[in-house]
């Protein structure tokens, strides 16, 4: 595991979206997995600024997204297949027929997980960015989770109901108590791994990840399982880490 530290979340972005762009500008059909959420809207804006500069092209990548909310379309404007619409996909060159996600309102769940899946180890993902919840989840696997797990579907906790009211719903009972998501055997499929973490909120979450026991209670420390994985940390998030443990960038 590679854990390195940046100063500022400018810098990390930076980091994380030129490592990325790079990658994608030396292979021909590179597979990218997308992660919703704040941490990375800042990658996904280098990645925007690359393309509007014409440093980068997006038309070979195959997207795959990590998860969705039971229940809405891909086109309801809170879905996750949204979200990425509307900060990345719609502002650069990316094939519409290359942006794969799980539908979270086919009538059969596990048709739908079971297709999703095949679809991914058919095309295995070269870089999977990711972040970790409030709750040590990744992806929507919750605690609990199995760690061999496929695509599924989870009952939400509340610490993932309540964080999603920062994604634009105005009332907790909006909010979809179910999610579909890679598991975390798919996830540990993709041949690198991405994970960012930001804020001093993330801190005790981040130390945990790196130095505790990998268990299904706290779904992201699977990652100290993965052969070839990247911790990007602003400097408040990795507050509680040792000093000879990370790189300072």
């Amino acid at each position: 595991m590679k854990i390195l530290v940046f100063e500022k979340e400018e810098y990390l972005d930076a980091y994380v979206g030129e490592y990325i762009c790079h990658f994608i500008r030396n292979h021909s059909q590179p597979v990218i997995g997308f992660a919703t959420g704040s941490t990375p809207l800042g990658v996904y804006r280098y990645f925007i600024d690359n393309y509007q500069a014409q440093k980068v092209s997006f038309r070979q990548v195959k997207a795959f997204n990590l998860d969705e909310y039971v229940g809405l379309t891909p086109s309801h404007p809170r879905s996750f297949a949204s979200a990425m619409k509307n900060e990345l996909f719609s502002h650069i060159d990316i094939l519409p027929e290359n942006i794969n996600a799980l539908d979270g309102s086919k009538e059969d769940m596990i048709q739908e997980c079971q297709r999703y899946e095949s679809l991914i180890d058919a095309n295995p993902i070269d870089i999977q960015i990711l972040g970790i919840g409030m709750d040590g989840h990744i992806a929507y696997n919750e605690p609990g989770s199995p760690l061999d797990g496929a695509c599924h579907v989870v009952d939400l906790h509340q610490e993932s109901i309540e964080s999603s009211l920062d994604y634009g719903f105005d009332h907790i009972e909006d909010v979809p108590t179910q999610g579909v998501t890679q598991g975390i055997g798919t996830i540990m499929k993709a041949k690198q791994l991405i994970m960012m973490a930001k804020g001093e909120k993330k801190a005790d979450l981040v130390k945990r990840m790196i130095y505790g026991e990998v268990t299904p209670d706290f779904p992201s420390s699977i990652i100290q399982r993965h052969p070839n994985v990247i911790v990007c940390l602003d400097r408040n998030a990795a507050s509680q880490l040792k000093e000879e443990d990370y790189e300072k960038r």
